[in-house]
Order: structure tokens, then sequence, then C-alpha cells
């Protein structure tokens, strides 16, 4: 007796079986199939429809976790590990096994699971589309027209030419319906060869520290062309599969999506709209309106599944219309993460389930495929060096480009698994462009590994502290905002650097955006947009991190305007916190800087208290500190930007010897020429002991701190003189790390608004037993002790660090947020004497 044949592709005989001419019309189905009434009546949970889903979702989602986890180290896009799992479950590898397909995914569940896929499906394209504003891809400028032109025709027209060879070579009879129907296979293979995935790519760029640069900004603006234009060619594509019913119909289905696309623009994003404005006067938004409009992309993707176009174009075109802003961000948390996280992974298996490579039979079409999709990322990378070439770019920019733009994603497996639906390409040439996808993504990354070096750049120059032989040459500032409340604070602290014609600041504003997971494309599209764009007051169609961009570009902008002798720049920095360091320091390399400001990882409340705004912003800070190239300062705000205006800054530089104490007098010798501030510098001696190891190193730490405050007080004493500025200086010899508290709070009982001190005091013997309760190592021994809430002050501390040339060899041994910082609950408390 012959064994029975076993199904290796169940979706397919479903699908052959629903559309043979033999098939019978008796459908039957069991009611009690549904849910089991417990495995202790001998029910098997397979046998049912309910857990049979159950379990297919839990074996596909373990298995996309496992691939990305075995693929982490190689840092490769998700994409690449859910296409692995998707192939693992299907037909090529585990659908070999007896039985698995039969078991796992047998025929009666494919349209469920399908149906599954495809709800998951029409979300995840619904948030696409909210991440795009048509405005911001028709403001994008000619250059990144250019680039999305020449990186999407050429791979268009090979796709079409490959389209039309492999039909030529395909000798296999077919009816009138089926050659009218493959016509449009070329259209579909150009539509897949020219697309590109911006959410993968914007995580690319984001990983390389690319989004602040010329590269990064024109990849994005020309992928989000390019999403449009294979948007574009997909409605086509669909339509023309209908030609073989008559061009009336044709034209029909082109005309409805031409009018849903209008429907949401004319109808949707005006009340939508309406919407966003009340969301951003503070309104608040209701779960019926989110509700309402999550109901509405099932409604747009009926339409256009019912206009003959897709059911995902209509949900994409929904998209289009709910503006970037409150409202989109709303709905976004709302679905993103069941969808990316349990729904999308379906999608994939299903995919993987109609990739077999036993249908690969056709070498010749085959290795046309593959030709061709190698042809087509070849094109995108020289195109894209040749329009360097004409504008004037690096070719080193256009080739990086153009490896950019050939990341492929979900829209490219959309448009495959459609063509595939829709019986426009059979499985051999979907099986093939399903791998060329993968093959070519993950080649991307090491490719730009290569060609961009994202690894940080040594540059020389020569100011990177304030101290400065010609201490009226320009200030170069490097100052970090992470949300528009640590503006103000900022603004004072420059205007106490004392900013004048005669000794200008020039100011680079570094907005710090946290990148995690898919991020917004419009907010790394605005991350070096230049301020003189963001003149609209409307902020309803933006996105919150979109919105405080702006509105700390305006502040930094009206600041420029109103005080003399500076000059300001706007910047943001996207990227998780881990790496972040990285951009910072980049960025104060790339405009010379020599003082990096970051703010402290707390802010304060109403009631006075501190409460932390991040937990990464700790590690952060430190991480600043150990690779900066220039000197580093934390404000730890306590309301300095509240500081009234006409009212003098009273300032306090506490002095204790050593290169970061002689940073803190450099920036002393700055404020005694602004007449609105009214400066304390207390130093402190050590009664009846050294400060250093050795007798050498004391005198030459002795001579390098006298020579600072020598000249601290000869500026001071010509302001004085002129009656400009109250300036006060003091010596305090003590014995102890008491009566140097002692001395601290009798300065501070004056009234100060700002107290600076150096992260490193030369009197490191009054200081050694201070860092066995230090809460904030990054803020040193004094500094943990000023913004501490035992000390009870309401002043604000800034903490600077000096930038000290690394030698030869030599492995940075500072106190970090590792392993040397006690736990709080393992913490000392905070001796009596010195609070």
């Amino acid at each position: 007796m012959a064994a029975p044949k076993v199904s290796t592709d169940p979706l397919g005989d479903l699908w052959n079986h629903t559309m043979s001419p033999e098939r019978t019309h008796l459908q039957c189905f069991y009611p009690s199939k549904i849910t089991m009434s417990g495995i202790w009546l001998g029910d098997s949970p397979l046998d049912f429809s309910l857990p049979l889903l159950l379990f297919q979702i839990l074996v596909i989602t373990s298995t996309t976790r496992a691939a990305a986890l075995l693929l982490a180290p190689l840092r490769l896009p998700r994409y690449i590990a859910e296409i692995l799992a998707g192939f693992l479950l299907g037909p090529s590898v585990l659908g070999r096994l007896p039985h698995f397909s039969d078991i796992v995914f047998p025929a009666r569940s494919i349209f469920i699971l399908d149906s599954m896929s495809l709800l998951g499906l029409l979300y995840y394209v619904f948030t696409i589309g909210v991440e795009i504003e048509m405005h911001t891809v028709l403001r994008a400028g000619l250059e990144s027209f250019c680039f999305a032109a020449a990186s999407a025709l050429p791979p268009f027209l090979v796709g079409v030419g490959a389209g039309y060879v492999a039909l030529g070579t395909d000798n296999a009879p077919k009816t009138q319906a089926q050659l009218l129907n493959s016509l449009s296979f070329p259209i579909f293979l150009g539509a897949t060869f020219s697309s590109t995935a911006f959410s993968v790519l914007a995580r690319n760029i984001a990983e390389l520290k690319l989004a602040g640069t010329d590269v990064g900004q024109l990849s994005i603006s020309a992928s989000l062309t390019n999403d449009i234009f294979a948007w574009a060619g997909l409605t086509a594509a669909t339509a023309l599969a209908h030609v073989r019913y008559g061009p009336l119909l044709c034209a029909s289905t082109l005309v409805s999506g031409v009018l849903l696309f209008a429907a949401s623009y004319l109808v949707v994003r005006p009340l939508l709209l309406k919407l966003a404005r009340r969301a951003a006067a503070g309104e608040v938004i209701t779960e019926f309106q989110e509700c309402s409009v999550l109901v509405g992309v099932l409604v747009a993707a009926l339409v256009a599944d019912a206009g003959g176009t897709h059911a995902i174009f209509g949900a994409f075109v929904f998209g289009l219309a709910v503006p970037n802003g409150p409202v989109g961000v709303a709905l976004v948390e709302k679905v993103e993460d069941f969808v990316v996280g349990m729904m999308l992974p379906l999608f994939f298996a299903m995919s993987g389930l109609r990739t077999d490579t036993a249908k690969v039979t056709n070498g010749n079409v085959a290795v046309l495929m593959v030709l061709a999709a190698l042809a087509a990322a070849f094109l995108k990378v020289v195109s894209a060096v040749g329009v360097a070439g004409v504008i004037g770019m690096p070719l080193h920019d256009g080739m990086s480009i153009g490896l950019l733009l050939n990341t492929k994603g979900v829209i490219e497996l959309i448009i495959l698994n459609i063509g595939r639906n829709k019986k426009i390409m059979n499985d051999q040439s979907f099986t093939v462009l399903v791998f060329m996808s993968a093959l070519i993504t993950a080649l991307v990354s090491p490719l730009l590994a290569m060609v961009v070096k994202p690894a940080r750049r040594l540059v020389f120059y020569k100011r990177r502290t304030i101290a400065w032989s010609q201490p009226d040459a320009e200030l170069r500032v490097l100052a970090c905002v992470h949300v528009p409340r640590d503006v103000p604070a900022l603004l004072t602290l420059l205007d106490i650097t004392s900013p004048s014609n005669r000794s200008p600041v020039a100011v680079q504003a570094l907005h710090l955006i946290e990148f995690a997971g898919r991020s917004s494309a419009l907010l790394l599209i605005n991350a070096s947009a230049p301020t003189s764009s963001f003149s609209s007051p409307d902020t309803s169609g933006r996105s919150q991190v979109e919105t405080q961009y702006k509105h700390i570009a305006h502040a930094f902008m009206a600041y420029e305007e109103q005080a003399a002798g500076v000059s300001v720049r706007t910047l943001a920095a996207v990227s998780p916190y881990v790496s972040m360091h990285d951009d910072i320091t980049g960025a104060a390399e790339n405009q010379n800087s020599a003082l990096i400001v970051l703010p402290f990882h707390k802010h304060r409340l109403v009631d006075g208290g501190m409460v932390v705004s991040h937990p990464a912003i700790q590690p952060l800070n430190a991480n600043v500190q150990r690779f900066s190239p220039c000197t580093v300062g934390i404000l730890v705000d306590r309301g300095l930007g509240g500081v009234a205006g006409g009212a003098r800054y009273r300032v306090a530089a506490l002095f204790f010897g050593g290169r970061d104490d002689r940073e803190v007098v450099a920036l002393a010798t700055r404020m005694v020429q602004n007449p609105g501030i009214d400066l304390t510098v207390l130093r402190f001696a050590q009664k009846g002991g050294s400060f250093t190891g050795s007798e050498f190193d004391a005198l030459k730490e002795r001579k390098a701190d006298d020579a600072c405050l020598r000249e601290f007080r000869e500026r001071a004493n010509r302001s004085v003189s002129g009656g400009e500025v109250a300036v006060e200086y003091r010596e305090r010899g003590v014995f102890d790390a008491g009566e140097m508290v002692a001395g601290i709070r009798e300065v501070e009982a004056a009234g100060k608004d700002l107290m600076v001190v150096g992260k490193t005091p030369g009197l490191s013997a009054l200081t050694a037993g201070m860092a066995e309760w230090c809460e904030c190592p990054e803020l040193g021994p004094v500094g943990d002790l000023l913004a501490s809430k035992d000390f009870q002050t309401t002043a604000s501390v800034l903490v600077v660090q000096s930038y000290a040339r690394p030698s030869v060899g030599a492995v940075s041994l500072e106190l970090g947020l590792g392993g040397d910082v006690m736990p709080a609950a393992a913490r000392p408390p905070r001796p009596s004497a010195l609070l």
C-alpha cells in the first residue's frame, strides 16, 4: 500500500483546490471545533481552530525572537531575522520534516492565519503612513529629488526589462487570462527593485551616527520619495492586473485609488487637523476619538479592496491623512508594540510558507532574477555617485547614500506577496526575489561600515579648554538639551560667560533625542534642518519631539538676536542613549568646541525637590566626560533660568587647586567682564599638610594655580577699578573636610544663584573620604555634596572637568558609574559634621 502523500505547501494545495474547476460546492464545518472541551476528555488542541491559532502564533513569535537573538551579534536589521524565521517554518526547511506542515500549519488553518497576518499588516502600513508627511516630501529640495529619481528610475527600468525577458523565456502554455495577467509582472518587478524601506533605513542611519549629516538627511528624504513612488507603482500594477477584464475595469481601479486618496486628504485630514489643534492646545484625546480613527483604517482598507486596488493601499493612504502630531503619536503608540511584536511576524511567516526552494525549477529565469536584483542594487549606488558628482558632493558621500537606499523592508515583501496572490508572478520568482531582498539588505550594513567608517575620527584643533593664552578669543560652546526646560538655565549660563563683540561666544545647541525602536522619519528629516524654516506657528501637525526641537531652536535664535557677540546654530542628535556620547563628542570635534555643557540627570520640581529625568542620562554624562575632546561642564539647575531680568547674577567659584579648578577660575575670569555679575572666588588651602603625592608635583601644581589666580585678580582689579563689576576674592585655610564645608556654607549663606566647582579638587586629602558616600561620582566629591538634598541649597551648580590630553598607552581610571559606585542601600550615610 502506498504511503499517503505529505503536503509540503499547504497554502498552495488549498489554493489549487479552491481554484480547481472540479471543486464541489458543498462546504462542511463543525461549530464545536472552534474551542475545545479539555484535554481530559481526549480532545487534541490542534484539532480546534482557536487553540491551533494560538499555538501557531506562539511558534511564529518564538522562532522570530530566537532568530533575532542569534543574528544580534551581526547587527543586522530585524527584517532579516523575520525573513529567516519565516523561511525556517516554511516548506524549504521544517516543512520537509514528515507531518510538520500538516500538524503545525494544516490547510484548514491557513485562511485564518493569513487573515490575521493581513490585519496586522494593515495597521503596520497605517503607522508607516502616519510617519510620512506629504509636505515634508514636497519640501525636501532639489538634491533630495535628484537622489530619489536616480535611485528609483534605473532600478525600475532594470526590473521592467528583466520582467519582459523573463516572460519571453517562459515557454509554458498560458491561457489568455494568464497571459494578460502576466503583463503587469514587469511593473511589479520594477517597483520591487526601486523601493526603499525608510523605517529600516532610519535605524541604520541612527546606528551609524548619520542623522545630523547631509548623507543621513538626503537618504531619508530620498527614501520617502521612493516609498511614494513604489506605492504608486504598486497601484498601477494592481490595476493592470485587471486588464484581462477589459480596459474600463482597469481604469475604474485606478480611478478608485485616486478617489480614495482625494477623500482621505479632502475629508479625513481636515477633521484630524482640527482634532490635532485641540490636542496641541491641551485637550485630551478621548478613547472614542482614537478608536474612531482606528476603525477608519478598516473602513479605508475595505473601500480600497472593494475598489480593486488592495486593502493595504487603503490603510497606507489613510495613514498619510493623519497629521504627524499629538494625534498621530498617540495612535502609533496605541498599536505599534502589539502590531510589530505580535502581528507582523505572522506576515513574515506566511511569506515563508510561500517560499519554497523546490519551486525553483527554471535555472535561466532564476539566474536572470538574481542578476537583475544585483544590477538594480549596483545601479542605485552608481546613480547616487553620479548625482553627488553633479551637485558637488564628495563621491564618498554619494556612495554612502546609494548603499543606504538599497535597504529593503516590509514594503518590498508586500509588493511580492500581492504579485504572487494575484498570480502576477509564479512561486519561483517569488522565492528568488525574497532571498535577494534579504541578501541585499544583509550586505548593506557591512558595506556601509566599510564606506562610512562611523568610528569617531580624530580632529586636530588647539583650543580644547576655557583657559587660553588669548582670553578674549572666541569661546566655542556645545550646549546639550534634552527637553525645552533645559534651555533657560543654559541661556543664563551663556549670559554669565560674558559674550561681547570683543570676546564672542559661538554656541551650537544640540537637541538630544532618544532613538528607541522604530522612529518617526519626520524626526530624522528635521534633525538638521535650518532653523529659518521653522517660522510656521502651527504645531498641530508636528510630533511632540519635532515641536520641542522647534521651541529649542526658537529660544536660541531669540537669544542670538538680543545678545551681542553670540552666534548660534541648532542641531539634533538622534541616537540610543547607550551610544549618544559619540554624537556629542563628534559634534564637539566638528565645531572645535572648548566647552561642552550637559544638563544634570535630575530636574527641579515646583516644591524644590529633585527628581530623575531619565535614568540613562547619568551614564551618558559619565561617558561624555570620559571620551570628551574638550572641557565638560554638568549643570545642576535649581532655577538658574528663573533669575529675574535686570538682577545681578550672584556667582561663587570654589578653588581647591588642580587642573579642573583652574578651568573654574578661567571661567570666572571671563565673568569679571560682565557688569551684571556679583562674583565671589573662594580659595581653600589645607593647613598642616601637602595635597599631592610628591614635592615636585606639589610645586608644579602650586605654580600653575598661582599663575591662574594671578591673571584672574589682575583682570578683576581692572574691572573693579572701573566700577563695573562686584568681585570678591578670599582665601581660607582649613584643617579637615568639616571646616571646608563650613566655609562653603558661609559663602552660600550670602545667597548665590550659581556655584562653580571642579570635578576633581586638588586638595585630595580633604575629600578622600567623601567618595564613600558619593551618589553622583560624575560630579566629583564637592559637586556631589552641593547637588545633594542634604546640603539644602537653592543655588544651581556647575561642575567643570578640564580636558586632559591622553598619554600614549594610558588608560583612564576615572571613577565612573560602574562597579566602583556603591548601591544606594549599601552606601554609608553622610557624616553629620559635613551637613
